[in-house]
């Protein structure tokens, strides 16, 4: 979905004397496929890899996909394994020696899982390694619910958290039994990243009109985005536009809910206002070519596609849920509607898209918090220093 850092980007400096320097840092990852926790991990890895000068590797189970084409042109090597959690017990459990196997292979001294099965896995063999410690990196609000006796193995096992929001810091704490005082809450960053092409290119390759009113929705297309609801507000947008054509663009992986959504498009009879955009790396150029940003996810840790809309100088219509609510802060709060209700989603959409003043100012406003507070610099800092306490202890 988003910009991927490139080897042509502007160098990170070295830091100088960095305790990191020359550590084997891995990076583990659900897969190699590109969403927000796998882009927050490229932006750190790179931040490890030149800044740093540690030796990073990126890891993923089974499936390749843009976050390796992108560790080839930082110059960090990646690696598929296979899949540890196929079958019964016991096969799981030979799973878990193979993988622990090859990283013992790789002699980390730290390993750096993304998101929740990553984070059980390594939290059970990091010791079996030879690695020095394992932070878990918790990149939603507990999205798996079935936390079972080997989800709560491994937190027990793992020494510190890293949580990307405070809901999600809660969430280990109340269903993991995490101590609170192993758990870091570090906000996701945002990477200052140029258009590769502007409005008026998006909008002609997304054959879109200079007139119409456009809301953009960065996302994969899964059901914890809860892109129906959006839909279904949607064609009420349409219905209540007053003639100005609006056109909604979502753009992100066609993951399993994709079928089910192009259907529903259909049935609602909104195939000329819906634009499927499929994952797109030029987000800031997409971005351009939309009025507002909306995003209508039923459960979040620290959303991403809110905060790239927030960059771009857009206002968002949203989810009243308490991650989209840390994120645009007081000015935002009036554009939020309870999880699930079309009717409030598309009211917060149509006031903004009846106030051009208002959306410019709400649109400044949260480009202003979000450089503010949510820069990659930032989360990358306060990572580091995390890594730095454990390479130290």
């Amino acid at each position: 979905m988003p910009h991927l850092p490139k080897k042509d980007d502007p160098p990170l400096t070295p830091a100088s004397n960095s305790t990191l320097k020359g550590r084997r840092i891995v990076f583990v990852l659900f897969n190699l496929e590109l969403g927000g926790a796998e882009r927050q991990a490229l932006i750190l890895a790179r931040h490890l890899f030149e800044r740093e000068q540690a030796m990073v590797e990126v890891w993923g189970f089974n499936k390749s996909g843009p976050v390796a084409e992108s560790c080839e042109q930082i110059g960090i090597p990646w690696r598929i394994v296979p899949f540890p959690l196929n079958g019964g017990s016991l096969a799981r459990f030979f799973g878990l020696i193979r993988v622990a196997l090859s990283l013992r292979r790789a002699r980390p001294d730290i390993l750096l899982p993304y998101t929740f099965v990553p984070n059980v896995v390594c939290g059970l063999i990091w010791k079996w390694t030879g690695a020095g410690a394992c932070v878990w990196n918790q990149r939603d609000e507990g999205v798996m619910r079935f936390v079972g006796e080997w989800a709560r193995s491994a937190a027990r096992r793992t020494p510190p958290f890293i949580s990307n929001s405070e809901v999600g810091a809660r969430f280990l704490r109340e269903q993991l039994g995490v101590e609170r005082s192993k758990i870091s809450v570090i906000e996701n960053g945002v990477e200052v990243t140029l258009a590769k092409e502007h409005r008026s290119a998006w909008r002609t390759r997304l054959e879109i009109d200079d007139d119409s009113f456009v809301a953009c929705m960065v996302a994969n297309l899964h059901d914890n985005k809860d892109h129906s609801t959006l839909l279904k507000a949607w064609k009420r947008v349409v219905e209540s536009s007053n003639g100005r054509k609006a056109v909604l663009v979502l753009a992100g992986r066609r993951d399993g809910a994709y079928k089910s959504l192009a259907s529903l498009a259909q049935e609602l009879n909104l195939n000329g206002n819906v634009r499927f955009a499929g994952q797109v790396l030029d987000v800031p150029g997409l971005l351009s070519a939309a009025d507002i940003g909306v995003f209508s996810s039923v459960t979040e840790g620290c959303p991403n596609g809110v905060l790239e809309s927030m960059f771009a100088g857009l206002a968002v219509a949203g989810t009243d849920i308490e991650a989209i609510r840390s994120a645009v802060g007081s000015a935002g709060l009036q554009f939020l509607a309870p999880p699930r209700d079309q009717a409030l989603l598309a009211a917060s959409i149509l006031k903004l898209a009846n106030d051009s003043e208002l959306r410019v100012n709400i649109g400044a406003e949260n480009q202003q918090r979000v450089k503010a507070r949510y820069t990659a610099a930032r989360m990358c800092g306060e990572t580091v220093a995390v890594l730095r306490v454990l390479v130290s202890s």
